[in-house]
């Protein structure tokens, strides 16, 4: 029956077909995002809640990277289980990662504030600022490329068993061998930063409120699914490669045996529906 003569629910629709061609990348990540936007809040707020230490603050990004990986594969999730495993399983490297994460941070910031004034202070005296403005390019290109590192940093300790040296040496080379994307990514995550400094300069309040619902996991969701499919072709892929085997992750994309399959995908091959012709009653004199 159509539904005020627009839809006429008796035919069959196109169905999805699994060879379908796959979306772009900037549609299928806001597909993807939307898909767990909800749960992404939740698992903001826990992250926030886990970082409030301080001290906690690697482990708790350790914990949400585990969650956020499930949801870049497009796999399911349970919030605190696999952010708690991911705590726990992964404290004793990402704690110094967090630590140091801070301490750089800290160094940083005051670099970018003492050196322009060191400059300036030489060229007062008559001397040359030149060797102060290296060191504040130097600082801010060693600062970039950090960040750029614990793009794969924290996904690797999830991911690998490797060691911290192996993580921070693969993090290195592939902050190289993926510069473009992690150009892109750096944008973004600068762009957000920029738009909470605005929001503390503004005193807004409610562009506030943004931190611990949206914008840590918002940013560890770009992050992910920027550079997770490089560790995947880089160091993952090659390891099980190398002894023969399928990377486990990708066991979800595999189409089921006979005997393991419930339904039959008929994505595409929906035959029509024939709607019968509704007879006249008969009129009543």
């Amino acid at each position: 029956m159509a539904l005020f003569g627009m839809f006429d629910y008796e035919k069959a629709g196109r169905g999805v077909s699994k060879n379908a061609p796959k979306k772009k990348s900037f549609f299928a990540f806001f597909e993807l995002y939307f898909r767990y936007w909800w749960r992404l809040v939740k698992l903001n707020l826990l992250t926030f809640i886990f970082c409030i230490p301080v001290v906690t603050i690697g482990p708790a990004i350790a914990g949400m990277t585990r969650v956020l990986k499930n949801y870049t594969l497009d796999k399911n999730a349970f919030i605190f289980h696999d952010f708690w495993k991911g705590f726990s399983q992964n404290w004793k490297q990402s704690l110094p990662i967090g630590l140091l994460d801070a301490l750089f941070t800290v160094s940083a910031i005051t670099a970018f504030q003492v050196y322009p004034q060191m400059a300036d202070a030489a060229v007062e005296a008559g001397g040359s600022g030149t060797i102060y403005n290296v060191l504040c390019v130097l600082s801010i290109s060693f600062a970039l490329t950090l960040l750029m590192m614990n793009f794969y940093i924290m996904p690797m300790i999830v991911a690998t068993n490797l060691s911290l040296k192996d993580i921070v040496k693969n993090s290195f080379y592939l902050t190289c061998v993926g510069l473009k994307k992690n150009i892109f990514t750096l944008l973004i995550v600068a762009l957000i930063v920029v738009m909470f400094v605005l929001f503390v300069l503004t005193g807004s309040a409610s562009g506030l409120i943004l931190i611990p619902i949206w914008a840590i996991s918002f940013t560890g969701f770009v992050v992910m699914y920027n550079s997770y499919p490089l560790i995947q072709k880089y160091v993952i892929n090659p390891y099980y490669e190398e002894r023969g085997m399928d990377n486990p992750e990708y066991d979800y994309l595999k189409p089921l045996s006979a005997e393991e399959s419930v339904f039959t995908d008929m994505g595409g091959q929906e035959a029509p529906i024939e709607s019968k012709k509704k007879k006249k009653g008969k009129i009543i004199s």
